[in-house]
């Protein structure tokens, strides 16, 4: 069965059954409910998808956000997936929600005189152990009933924010006789419209990774390739190629009660859209650009160096006599299968969501390239003159992410720190620490 949009009305077909409840963010912000209850089959949805596509106006590249469908399984279970065009979506449980929901204050509920004559009715014949406002889920859970009983936006919220986004980094971190007095750096992103905006979503601090709607618009390319090497400030380096980005941070809190324990908790759910890369054409930046303006910075701009719940690769370098490494890093992607490039979020959007969800762990702003996308990111870093036969030690980040179809996947985030690793043995960097050294290598 295909999801069909004629103006703001949408179709899907849901396979299976749970309780449901169906969002997407408004681009006037805040959050709108657009279906709930016991949901399977075919479901009609009233979508907020016309108003963005009005709001969009723009020859950028730019995605409409897809509706996200929060769900409670009869064995328990929690589930949130992206309601995509012309896709089924099944209802299949993913975490217990033992393991996803958090204790929390009894919700303030708005009832109607309907409502509260049905749940006194409930407690005088005891035909539930549910508190008013929520009903059966199994034996030991019970669910909010109906979403609009909820007073306020604790529940459900979403921001837009427009930031400068760094797509690529740099540091390095050397010194004395280990001291790096130079490299060279080839980084290249081309984004069209074969290029797929994710949900990047945490459920209690879990990564979940699901497709939003491909890009419209214009082709955008940057390169960033010096022609001649990049000297460093005594060792120390920073470089930044930064993107202006608008997207979208959602929260949730699933509210649900535990019979077991007489306690009342909510279930966690944030999740983060790329709505629109507010540039296109084509730009090759130099050194001569250099903080000239926010495409390339020797600083972070709105934003922290990813390092937080985010695993690294070590790679251990032994300079040649002259003190050089060729691609000491070097990774392109593009065009095989699907994957997947995420980039931290913007310092706003990340103290308004820690201020909505302390615990909710990290999120990232992901994009994906489909087998036939002509979308392709390229970094390379090379050691030009450090010091000879001496090892380096290169931590370059990725993501462990799994899609909600229980497909673990890893998403590439271009940031590499380059160390001497006279620090510590083995050298950390970052919050990383390799586990052993090459026992070829000199420290």
């Amino acid at each position: 069965m295909t999801a069909t949009d004629f103006l703001s009305v949408e179709r899907t077909y849901l396979q299976g059954g749970a309780k449901v409840f169906i969002f997407q963010p408004s681009p006037e912000g805040g959050v709108k409910l657009l279906k709930q209850g016991h949901l399977s089959g075919l479901v009609t949805l009233r979508t907020e998808s016309k108003k963005w596509r009005e709001a969009e106006t723009t020859e950028n590249l730019h995605a409409v956000p897809t509706p996200l469908a929060i769900y409670i399984t009869k064995d328990g279970k929690v589930g949130v997936k992206s309601i995509q065009p012309g896709k089924p979506l099944e209802l299949k449980g993913m975490f217990p929600i033992e393991e996803v929901a958090e204790p929390y204050t009894k919700p303030g509920l708005r009832l109607p005189i309907t409502a509260r004559l049905k749940y006194k009715l409930r407690s005088l014949l005891g035909t539930s152990s549910c508190p008013w406002g929520y009903e059966e889920l199994n034996d030991r859970y019970c669910i909010i009933e109906n979403w609009e009983y909820l007073k306020d936006s604790y529940y459900a919220d979403s921001k837009t924010f427009t930031e400068w986004i760094p797509f690529m980094g740099l540091k390095v971190k050397t010194g004395g006789y280990k001291e790096i007095r130079s490299i060279s750096a080839s980084w290249g992103i081309q984004l069209t419209t074969s290029t797929n905006s994710m949900w990047s979503l945490s459920i209690d601090g879990i990564p979940v990774l699901d497709f939003g709607n491909s890009y419209s618009g214009s082709t955008l390319k940057v390169s960033y390739a010096p022609e001649h090497v990049i000297e460093t400030e005594n060792g120390y380096l920073d470089r930044y190629l930064n993107l202006p980005l608008k997207y979208v941070v959602v929260v949730y809190n699933i509210p649900v009660y535990d019979k077991w324990k007489k306690e009342y908790a909510s279930i966690p759910i944030a999740g983060v859209y790329p709505l629109e890369v507010m540039m296109s054409g084509e730009y090759n930046v130099g050194e001569s650009d250099l903080n000239r303006n926010h495409l390339l910075t020797d600083y972070l701009p709105n934003s922290h160096f990813p390092t937080s719940n985010i695993k690294a690769e070590i790679k251990v370098a032994k300079t040649d006599s002259r003190g050089s490494y060729p691609n000491l890093v070097f990774d392109f992607q593009g065009s095989s299968g699907y994957n997947f490039y995420s980039t931290p979020l913007g310092g706003s959007a990340a103290n308004w969501l820690w201020s909505k969800l302390p615990g909710i762990g990290t999120l990232s702003i992901t994009f994906s390239y489909s087998s036939t996308s002509q979308s392709v990111a390229t970094y390379r870093i090379d050691i030009e003159e450090g010091a000879p036969n001496r090892a380096y030690y290169a931590s370059i980040l990725k993501r462990n992410l799994t899609l909600t179809n229980s497909n673990n996947v890893e998403a590439a985030m271009y940031f590499a720190t380059v160390d001497d690793g006279q620090d510590s043995l083995p050298p950390c960097i970052g919050n990383f620490c390799p586990k052993s050294l090459d026992p070829n290598t000199e420290r």
